[in-house]
């Protein structure tokens, strides 16, 4: 009997799936790395896992990652993902679009058995997936689902010619003349400089703290080999500047997490040499590489965007649907 023939299924995820999850999003679509269970048990102190399997037969066939929060003020709302930039279904080897009308349809009663009455979704951005596919916003306008939030992230397609412009070029040229030196690391000391970095151009600029604490990311970074990296700007010893990337080589794209550059980094030109020592590196191996949002809430920050756009990235949505259950 063919896979199309048998029954369908959905189910809440287990630690018993544990095996059968990775497997799939090793094998996906448009499953990242940050939807291995090593990465997403990470922050199972603050959230709640409500993903969800679909099985055809015996055989998973897809995966529905989502969450709530564990202090939450809307407890009947299912969110893909809280604890992510994204979230939603996971599939692999092309299913057909009647295939997967089916599976959501019959996640969507499972959600409403399970008492949820509004589903928050963030579906996974074409950069990040090894083959995009717009079935999931196409289901969610069907079903009269509300853009809810759209925010603008730049990119840069690795596999065609790209030109970094004027402004960039001259803090290149500013760096090389202040012997700044670009190198990946993995040392705790220079983790934590840049984490201190971070910390204090966000608290001046936004009044908060990173996303993720300097513990939080060593533990992912130790957990999720290859996945995490993290590049520094030195002027002679002193940390100045960094770029935190994730990254995935199966779905092709590299991520640029967190950037930030100390005074005397920005004086220097030190995170653009970064900028443009990743590039030049992740050529090959990668096919995409992301910068990450220019937005706040939808409000763009047109000097962030500028420098993103002087290395030749273009703009690409990512975008937040609610649907009522």
């Amino acid at each position: 009997m063919s896979r199309r023939n048998q029954p369908v299924r959905v189910e809440p995820y287990t630690v018993a799936h544990e095996a059968a999850w990775d497997a799939l999003i090793a094998a996906s679509d448009n499953g990242p790395f940050l939807f291995q269970r090593s990465f997403l048990t990470y922050h199972q102190d603050r959230f709640q896992d409500r993903s969800w399997l679909v099985w055809q037969g015996t055989e998973l066939v897809a995966v529905f990652v989502a969450a709530t929060a564990s202090a939450t003020d809307a407890p009947h709302t299912l969110v893909a993902h809280p604890g992510l930039p994204y979230g939603g279904l996971v599939t692999v080897g092309l299913p057909k679009y009647t295939e997967i009308e089916a599976w959501l349809e019959l996640l969507r009663h499972a959600w409403r058995a399970a008492g949820f009455r509004q589903l928050l979704l963030k579906p996974v951005p074409r950069v990040f997936c090894r083959r995009p596919s717009d079935v999931l916003p196409f289901w969610l306008y069907q079903q009269d689902a509300r853009l809810s939030a759209r925010e603008l992230n730049s990119v840069i397609d690795l596999t065609q010619p790209f030109r970094i412009g004027t402004w960039r070029r001259g803090n290149l040229r500013k760096a090389r003349r202040n012997g700044v030196a670009v190198e990946p690391t993995a040392a705790l000391s220079d983790f934590a400089a840049f984490w201190q970095i971070l910390a204090d151009n966000l608290q001046h600029a936004h009044g908060r703290q990173p996303v993720h604490t300097l513990a939080e990311i060593r533990n992912l970074h130790s957990r999720n080999p290859g996945g995490l990296e993290l590049w520094v700007a030195r002027v002679e010893a002193e940390v100045v500047a960094g770029v935190l990337v994730f990254q995935d080589v199966r779905q092709g794209f590299v991520h640029a997490q967190y950037i930030a550059g100390s005074p005397l980094g920005k004086q220097t030109g030190a995170v653009d040499a970064i900028l443009a020592e990743l590039l030049r590196v992740k050529q090959g191996p990668f096919q995409r590489f992301s910068f990450g949002i220019s937005t706040v809430r939808g409000e763009v920050n047109y000097g962030l965007l500028n420098q993103k756009e002087g290395f030749g990235a273009t703009a690409e949505t990512t975008d937040t649907y609610t649907l009522n259950l």
